[in-house]
């Protein structure tokens, strides 16, 4: 892996995965909207630039892992784009969390500017994401996602071919559909443990000592029991796929009555304040 690579996107998942990339070898060009956190990342490997576009002019390969479309299309059809004259980039990895209809639509419009798009959207925490612990599940030209391998379990400890493009993040919204309603539940849960007289500990103790005592309960129960959720995956950014799993359900129209009935709930912490804490503060809202 010898090649100079192109990261957009350097946030809570973006900065440790492209650190895993460099670690690996990985020549790195990389861009974010906020230059202080590419710069922090510079380095011996690691340069940043300072628009799409100057990525693009050094990599033919290039990484987004970006907050959704608006992101995306702003940095990659704005002013100093990635798909703006002169760019060299042929490949572009949309690790991001999108509807599947956005993607098929994003390859037809990189594909008019002889770009190529594959998308390798991601399962696992910033924990995991860290430690290149990652599950990444791929979608588009099998042939050229086997060539990206390389990079990916850089990133991942396991990859997933899923099929055509579409498919990968139609599975990234079944997997955020499920952790949206298990967190809901186990807060939710806890919470009437707590109103009939135990604390936290005590019930998440009983809870997680059975069948339920699951990595990712495992994982949020210390959150529950300080009541300190801080940074993390923010309520804000599971609202924001509750509504791509709202448009991928209907999409493919399927019934997902739970997922309308989080989405609330979880639209009801980002209005009570909670929008960057951790998705775990929907705690919050069944203590009132």
């Amino acid at each position: 892996m010898t090649a100079t690579v192109g990261f957009l996107g350097l946030g809570l998942m973006g900065a440790p995965m492209a650190a895993n990339l460099s670690r690996a070898g990985t020549p790195l060009v990389l861009y974010n909207r906020t230059a202080a956190k590419a710069a922090m990342m510079a380095g011996p490997g690691a340069v940043t630039a300072a628009t799409p576009l100057e990525v693009g002019r050094q990599a033919r390969v290039v990484f987004m892992m970006l907050t959704g479309p608006e992101a995306i299309d702003a940095l990659l059809w704005g002013e100093e784009g990635l798909a703006g004259p002169g760019s060299r980039c042929e490949v572009v990895v949309n690790m991001s969390s999108v509807p599947p209809a956005y993607n098929r639509q994003l390859l037809g419009r990189l594909q008019d500017k002889g770009m190529a798009l594959v998308e390798a959207p991601v399962s696992g925490s910033t924990d995991a994401a860290a430690a290149g612990s990652l599950v990444i599940f791929t979608g588009g030209d099998a042939a050229r996602l086997e060539a990206l391998s390389p990079y990916l379990l850089a990133m991942g400890k396991k990859v997933v071919y899923c099929g055509v493009m579409g498919r990968a993040t139609s599975m990234k919204m079944v997997i955020n559909l499920l952790l949206g309603i298990m967190l809901a539940g186990l807060g939710e849960a806890v919470t009437l443990g707590e109103k009939c007289g135990f604390n936290a500990a005590e019930v998440l103790d009983v809870l997680l000592a059975g069948p339920l005592g699951c990595e990712f309960y495992q994982a949020k129960a210390a959150l529950f029991v300080k009541k300190e959720y801080g940074p993390g995956f923010p309520v804000k950014h599971m609202c924001k796929d509750l509504g791509f799993i709202a448009q991928t359900a209907d999409e493919a129209q399927a019934r997902v009555p739970m997922g309308s009935r989080i989405r609330e709930l979880y639209e009801e912490a980002r209005a009570a304040g909670l929008a960057d804490e951790d998705f775990s503060a929907i705690k919050k809202i069944f203590e009132t």
